[in-house]
């Protein structure tokens, strides 16, 4: 009785403790506001004696920021007028934020006092912070920890509390490490293709119906998987149909297999563009009976762009008058619009301009649409549209003001209604998004159906699909762009340095490795990845065993009498590092690919990011980084159908240890040469009784081609780890020129009803 009669005594005293030491943080917080907001607006008005307007404009920012969000003489002095309960930006106030010349000795004053009230500061919300941890309130304590490290970066103290990550320099939370390195996947990706020369080809004396059909004389070019065809130059022409071929890429990259499935595209358009709008207007003509009266005459007067069937073919047709930019805007928005399937007019236009920010750093055209009805978005392009950098600084202005548009409202928006905040708001969420969950743009697109027609029912049914919260994600959205400058620089660093950089010729020649990736992942329709510097323990490893095999091979030569031995191969080797000796970058990516379980890893679909060590001795690739494996869909199968150029030789020496073991059964030895593995890859776990189900038959022409077949399900002690994988491996190398078919035969358990694997092809180098 007397320990219960304790213990409810306990019951009562401790809350109330809780609650009196909340109460007593809560007056020391208000404390510290009355003493930070009038002393940064000091030190703001002394920069401002000294004309050091842009210091002046990032202490007004603290104060409505850190710590009296309504302030009214910072928000004024930041051109904010406050609307009803909002803060908007008036594009009429001059704000000032440039620094100019002022006093030397007046300045290193204003330095000084800053310096000792950012001590005073730091030590306060450091005191705070352990306080609140203590009651405990981890909101809170993360917050004025946060307050810490954007007062004293790099602070250990609250680097610890924050859990910050490092990541070449910068040091953040697991989701901005995930955002900057994702970034770094985004940028080295459209840096790869924006170099890559994509094979094109003229059409010669082939010519399209629809453009015949109006007697203009054209010309058509083809890439992989599409026609570009119209009256521009042909050189144009060129440059559009690799742009195709670049933006299909990216959308890969982008979404890779966020969806859970490895990404395929949901339809790609032939494109045909035009000089003329009597041309343009004359072939819309000629479908007139696909469109009613009103609509027709929309689409001649007052846009560029159209979406036509002609003998059954789904196109696109442009006006090219404005010059080859706005056309390869036009071209870049389009495929990626068409293959990511979004069909709600506000993720549709963010998705197009972030596709062109990424691929050109602009965005040239826009979405208009008919204000009378709403059928297909078609669009036009405007030559004053905004600047990314002002697009970006509208969406801080957004995020600050906290006037954006509800996320849950763009896939409700008809295009005939956009102002230019949602336009932007729809750019920065698609960005913000893309950098983060790409998933959620599709599941967010579906959110919206014909009984769906208010914000809130759009977020409830968003939540129902997801499990997450959109008002939550607005809330994030706005830290992001409101507050996370630093992390935004971050995002934007080359990796590889400008011109007259010490260090660059080695980070270029790092960057090469991953190019020769990009190529071959390219090949097989796979999205290229980025590029960092790989600095990890197993990088470094690696080159010191280089270095020391280098110099142990040196001495062997030098006294062959003697026996030196040789290091050892660190176990880092072929599993979270790939190591070549060859000379080139492309040559060792050749003899990595002929591995079954080293390509898994190089062609993951879900993989985003590599990086390449800058060590001049060798070649050294760092394949540690996990990748985002697949939950359900069929495989990929590598030849991809159709590839061209496919090396048909390997020797079993490099094929790996598993593919050795079944080959030496066969009578192959190591130095033999037979044709290069053909690989399945679900890019995920299989269990190994439902790989052992997969079958496969290869054919040059009518002619069977003998082989013997390698499953990579995980096993005990194995150092190859390839979980999905399957190769075939021919007997004999594969014939130079010859059209190879092949027949992969999949367990039921991966096919739905009446359905087949489909068979493919490929042409042997």
């Amino acid at each position: 009785m007397r320990v219960l009669a304790v213990a409810a005594v306990l019951a009562l005293i401790v809350p109330s403790l809780v609650a009196q030491a909340a109460a007593e943080l809560l007056a020391r917080e208000q404390k510290l506001t009355l003493r930070a907001v009038p002393a940064l607006h000091a030190l703001a008005d002394a920069w401002q004696a000294q004309r050091q307007h842009q210091r002046a404009l990032d202490l007004r920012k603290e104060v409505w920021l850190d710590y009296a969000e309504n302030d009214e003489r910072a928000r004024d002095k930041c051109g904010f007028v406050r609307v009803g309960t909002t803060w908007r930006k008036d594009d009429n106030r001059l704000v000032l934020d440039k620094d100019m010349k002022g006093t030397a000795a007046a300045i290193k004053k204003v330095e000084q006092e800053q310096a000792a009230l950012r001590k005073e500061l730091v030590a306060e919300h450091r005191s705070l912070a352990t306080a609140w941890a203590k009651v405990p309130d981890e909101p809170k304590a993360l917050r004025h920890w946060q307050r810490v490290i954007r007062l004293q970066p790099g602070d250990k103290e609250a680097t610890a509390a924050l859990a910050l990550q490092p990541f070449e320099g910068y040091a953040g939370t697991a989701m901005e490490v995930a955002m900057l390195r994702r970034a770094r996947a985004i940028r080295g990706a459209c840096d790869w293709l924006r170099r890559a020369d994509i094979p094109t080809f003229e059409m010669g004396d082939r010519k399209h119906p629809w453009l015949e059909a109006v007697n203009v004389p054209h010309v058509g070019v083809r890439s992989q998987h599409f026609e570009v065809w119209g009256t521009l130059p042909p050189a144009d022409m060129k440059v559009l149909a690799q742009d195709c071929e670049r933006a299909l890429l990216l959308t890969h990259t982008l979404f890779g297999t966020w969806r859970g499935s490895m990404f395929v595209p949901t339809r790609t358009r032939t494109m045909v563009f035009v000089h003329s709008f009597e041309v343009y207007a004359a072939m819309l003509d000629l479908c007139a009976d696909q469109f009613d009266a009103a609509r027709l005459a929309f689409l001649k007067t007052d846009v560029d762009q159209a979406f036509v069937q002609y003998e059954k073919q789904d196109l696109r047709l442009h006006k090219a008058h404005l010059g080859l930019d706005a056309s390869r805007d036009q071209v870049v928005r389009g495929v990626v619009q068409d293959a990511a399937g979004i069909t709600t007019d506000g993720l549709n236009e963010g998705l197009g301009h972030a596709a062109c920010g990424f691929l050109f750093g602009r965005t040239l055209t826009f979405l208009l649409e008919q204000s009378k009805e709403r059928t297909e978005a078609v669009s036009t392009k405007k030559t004053l549209a905004p600047d990314l950098a002002v697009w970006q600084q509208i969406a801080e202005e957004s995020a600050w003001s906290k006037s954006d548009t509800r996320t849950s409202e763009l896939v409700l928006l008809s295009a005939a209604r956009f102002t230019t905040e949602q336009r932007v708001k729809a750019w920065a969420i698609c960005h913000y998004l893309l950098h983060w969950r790409p998933e959620l743009l599709h599941e967010l697109d579906q959110s919206q159906t014909p009984a769906i027609k208010s914000a809130p029912e759009v977020e409830a049914e968003f939540l129902r699909r997801t499990q997450a919260d959109l008002p939550k994600i607005d809330a994030e959205w706005r830290e992001f762009w409101g507050r996370s400058v630093e992390l935004r620089k971050a995002m934007l660093v080359d990796p590889v340095p400008d011109e007259k950089a010490p260090d660059r010729a080695a980070k270029v020649r790092a960057r090469s490795l991953v190019d020769a990736l990009n190529a071959q992942r390219a090949a097989a329709s796979i999205g290229p990845c980025g590029f960092c510097v790989a600095i990890g323990p197993d990088v470094l490893a690696t080159q010191k065993y280089d270095e020391q095999l280098t110099k142990a091979e040196s001495d062997r030569k030098k006294k062959p009498k003697e026996l030196i031995p040789l290091p050892t191969a660190p176990a880092a080797i072929g599993t979270t590092v790939l190591w070549s000796r060859q000379k080139e970058a492309t040559a060792a990516m050749a003899t990595w690919l002929c591995n079954p379980a080293q390509r898994d890893v190089l062609l993951h679909p879900g993989r985003e990011l590599f990086g390449a060590s800058v060590y001049a001795g060798a070649w050294v690739l760092d394949v540690a980084a996990p990748a985002l494996a697949t939950r359900t869909g069929l495989p990929m199968c590598w030849p991809h159908h159709q590839q061209s150029g496919v090396v048909g030789s390997a020797v079993v020496g490099d094929l790996g240890t598993r593919a050795m073991a079944v080959l030496a059964a066969a009578g192959k030895q190591p130095t033999d040469t037979v044709g290069v593995p053909l690989t399945l890859h679900f890019a995920r776990a299989i269990t190994p009784m439902l790989l052992a189900g997969v079958s496969c038959r290869v054919y040059a022409g009518s002619q069977g081609v003998p082989g013997v077949l390698v499953t990579y399900a995980a096993a005990a002690n194995e150092t190859e780890v390839a979980d999905g994988c399957v190769a075939f491996v021919p007997l004999a190398p594969l014939a130079s020129g010859a059209e190879i078919e092949v027949l992969w035969e999949l367990p039921t358990d991966f096919l739905g009803k009446n359905e087949r694997f489909p068979s493919m092809s490929f042409t042997v180098k």
